[in-house]
């Protein structure tokens, strides 16, 4: 009877050690990043002076300033948080959307014979999740004119929120790549950068 007995309570503890488990969500560690917009590139605000697409722009490798470069994201719900880190570079995946971003917009990228030149240091690429997903990306963007002169420096920041289940990764492509597009399109609108792209 005894025996019996321990074998329930074995197998009682047993499922609950399995249902515990189940209800664990799967930590979101070295995910690669993956560009996934919920809204427009081609913001009706941002139309361009026709001089700017007079030059040729090359787009030098982003340096990533971060202190945790394979951090991303936390979510900050429960007492004891849960990061969300990239197996990907990221600043190699900002200057490519950067890249796609500015093309689609009309300019002239190119790999040699440049007249201007962006430079990019990424400061701030991160998701915080509470109650709802709040993604921030901050880069200093510089520009140099064909001499090496530098004829604009500042950032490019923009930010993006939305709801939507808890700890989930495609939330947070969302929120990280609308947040991206928002900076670009406010760099683009930024009068001091649209003056210095005009000049030959």
């Amino acid at each position: 009877m005894k025996c019996r007995f321990g074998f329930y309570v074995l197998g009682c503890l047993s499922v609950m050690a399995m249902l515990c488990g189940c209800s664990t969500p799967k930590m979101l560690s070295g995910v690669p990043l993956v560009w996934k917009p919920t809204k427009d590139i081609n913001d009706a605000d941002t139309s361009l002076p026709a001089a700017i697409f007079a030059h040729k722009y090359k787009i030098m490798p982003f340096i990533d300033s971060r202190e945790n470069k394979r951090e991303i994201a936390k979510n900050i719900e429960d007492k004891k948080d849960k990061l969300v880190t990239t197996c990907d570079n990221v600043s190699d995946w900002c200057r490519s959307r950067f890249m796609a971003v500015i093309k689609q917009r009309g300019f002239n990228v190119v790999e040699e014979n440049a007249s201007m030149t962006f430079k990019g240091e990424v400061l701030e690429f991160y998701v915080i999740e509470d109650n709802m997903y709040n993604a921030s990306v901050g880069i200093k963007i510089t520009a140099e004119n064909a001499a090496g002169n530098v004829v604009w420096q500042g950032m490019m920041s923009g930010s993006a929120k939305r709801f939507g289940h808890s700890y989930k990764l495609e939330n947070y492509y969302e929120t990280l790549s609308d947040a991206y597009i928002n900076a670009v399109n406010g760099l683009l609108k930024n009068q001091e950068f649209r003056t210095a792209l005009q000049k030959k």
